[in-house]
C-alpha cells in the first residue's frame, strides 16, 4: 500500500534530494580547454593549485583548520621557509586564522574551501607543529598582514591581478621590503607564499574598507568588515591613483588631452571637426568611473562588485570609433608639435605609432599641425616668448585644443579641485 506524503513532508523530501545532489557535485571535476573546474561554493570554479587552497571550518573554530591548512601550504612551498622567513610565515598563518574566525575570507573563489567540501586530513603531529608555531604571532604580524592584503586588493582593483607573475605594485613591494627585508623582496619562495596568501581574503570586504564606493555587500557583511583593521591613509589615497582594470585607455586619453592643454602652445594646436572627435562623452565617462570605479571593473560582474555593473564589451564596442580617432589625434599632435609636455606618453602602446598610414587617415589635419609647428619653431628661433607667439599666431575663429579641453574641465570642475 502506497503512503501519501503530506505537502510539508514532500517539500522536505525534495529539499533533501536537492542537497544530496549538490553535495555530490563537490566530487565532480570537469575540463574545458585544458583547464579543470570543480564545484566550489555553489558554482563551478577553475582549479588553481589545489594544494594552495585555504581550508576553513567556521562551524567549529576549535579545530583551528585555517592554521593547520596555512601551515601545510607554506610547508609544501618549502620546508625551510619557516626558518628562512619566519616573520613572513607568522604573518600569513596569523592572518589566515583571523580570516577564518571573523569570516573575512573569500567565498566567491576556489582559493578558500570549506572543510565540508574538501576535507583536510592531518596527523596530530602536524596539528601540534602548526599550533606551536602560531604562538609566535604578534599584533605587529597581523597589522603587517592586513596591509599586504590591502595592497593586493588595490592591485586587483587597478590591474585585475593581486600580485602578478612577480611581486608587483609600488606599495606591495615597499611594505614587503620594510617588513621582511630585501632578501624576502627578491625571494621566489616568498613570492609563491604571498601569491597564495593574498587570494584568501575577501575582495569586496577589503575594497569596502578601502572606501571604494558602492561595493555590493550586505548589511551583515558591512557590520562584519567594520571590525577589520583600517588601512593606512596612503593606501586609501591610492584607490584613485589609477582607473579600475579595463578602463586604462579612457584614463590615458583624458590624461593626454589634459597634459597637452596645459602646454604653452595648446591655444595654437588646431582641433579636428566632427562628432567622432567630441570630448564630452569621454569626460562624462571618466567622471562616472571616478565616482563609481567598482561598477566599471573588468570583473565587476564575475566578482559581484557592483549592483549595477557596466557591460564593458558593449561600452568598448560603442566607443571604439571614438577611441580610435582620439588616439590618432593624440599621436599626430605628440609626434608633430613640440613642447607638449607629453613625449613620455608615446611610450604607451595604446598610442598608435607615427606612420604614413596614420597620416593618410587625417591628411588635412596633419598638414594643419605641421604648418603651425613650423611657424612656432620659426618664432622660437627668433627668440620670441610663448605668449608673444600666441598673440601673433592665434586664430580665434579656429577651433583649438585648449578651448575644447577647457570646456570639459568647466563641465567637471569638481574633478579637478583635488588635483
Amino acid at each position: 500500500m502506497t503512503t501519501l506524503l503530506s505537502t510539508s513532508d514532500a517539500l522536505v523530501a525534495v529539499a533533501d534530494a536537492i542537497l544530496q545532489k549538490k553535495d555530490a557535485l563537490s566530487t565532480i571535476e570537469i575540463s574545458k580547454k585544458g583547464r579543470k573546474y570543480k564545484f566550489v561554493n555553489n558554482n563551478f570554479q577553475r582549479i588553481r593549485e589545489e594544494d594552495k587552497h585555504l581550508i576553513v571550518h567556521p562551524e567549529d573554530l576549535s579545530l583551528n583548520l585555517s592554521t593547520v591548512s596555512a601551515y601545510r601550504i607554506l610547508d609544501s612551498i618549502s620546508s625551510d621557509i619557516f626558518s628562512e622567513f619566519r616573520d613572513v610565515c607568522l604573518t600569513i598563518i596569523g592572518v589566515a586564522r583571523d580570516l577564518e574566525v571573523n569570516g573575512w575570507y573569500e567565498e566567491e573563489n576556489s582559493s578558500v574551501i570549506n572543510h565540508k567540501v574538501s576535507r583536510l586530513e592531518y596527523s596530530p603531529e602536524e596539528r601540534e607543529k602548526a599550533l606551536s608555531f602560531v604562538q609566535g604571532v604578534t599584533k605587529t604580524h597581523l597589522i603587517q598582514g592586513y596591509n599586504l592584503l590591502y595592497c593586493a586588493k588595490l592591485n586587483f582593483l587597478h590591474t585585475d591581478h593581486h600580485i602578478g607573475t612577480k611581486l608587483e605594485g609600488h606599495y606591495m613591494r615597499n611594505y614587503v621590503q620594510e617588513y621582511f627585508g630585501e632578501e624576502a623582496l627578491e625571494s621566489p619562495t616568498v613570492l609563491v607564499a604571498l601569491k597564495s596568501f593574498v587570494h584568501w581574503a575577501n575582495i569586496k570586504g577589503f575594497l569596502y574598507k578601502l572606501e571604494v564606493p558602492n561595493i555590493d555587500i550586505s548589511k551583515e557583511e558591512e557590520d562584519s568588515f567594520r571590525r577589520l583593521p583600517d588601512p593606512c591613509e596612503e593606501l586609501l589615497c591610492n584607490v584613485y591613483d589609477r582607473y579600475p582594470s579595463g578602463m586604462s585607455k579612457y584614463s590615458l586619453i583624458r590624461k593626454s588631452f589634459d597634459i597637452i592643454a596645459d602646454s604653452p602652445f595648446s591655444k595654437l594646436i588646431p582641433y579636428p571637426e566632427g562628432d567622432v572627435f567630441d570630448l564630452t562623452w569621454l569626460y562624462d565617462l571618466c567622471h562616472d568611473i571616478e565616482e563609481d570605479p567598482a561598477r566599471y571593473h573588468l570583473r565587476s560582474v564575475v566578482k559581484r562588485l557592483s549592483k549595477h555593473p557596466v557591460n564593458l564589451n558593449e561600452l568598448n564596442q560603442e566607443k571604439n570609433a571614438n577611441v580610435k580617432s582620439l588616439l590618432a589625434v593624440l599621436s599626430l599632435i605628440l609626434n608633430t608639435v613640440g613642447e607638449t609636455g607629453g613625449d613620455f606618453l608615446l611610450q604607451n602602446s595604446k598610442i598608435p605609432k607615427f606612420s604614413q598610414e596614420l597620416i593618410d587617415e587625417m591628411p588635412k589635419y596633419y598638414k594643419q599641425l605641421v604648418d603651425i609647428s613650423d611657424k612656432i619653431e620659426e618664432y622660437r628661433y627668433k627668440g620670441w616668448s610663448p605668449s608673444d607667439i600666441i598673440l601673433r599666431l592665434q586664430d580665434k575663429t579656429q577651433k583649438c585644443l585648449y578651448d575644447e579641453v577647457m570646456k570639459m574641465r568647466d563641465l567637471h570642475a569638481e574633478d579637478y579641485e583635488s588635483e
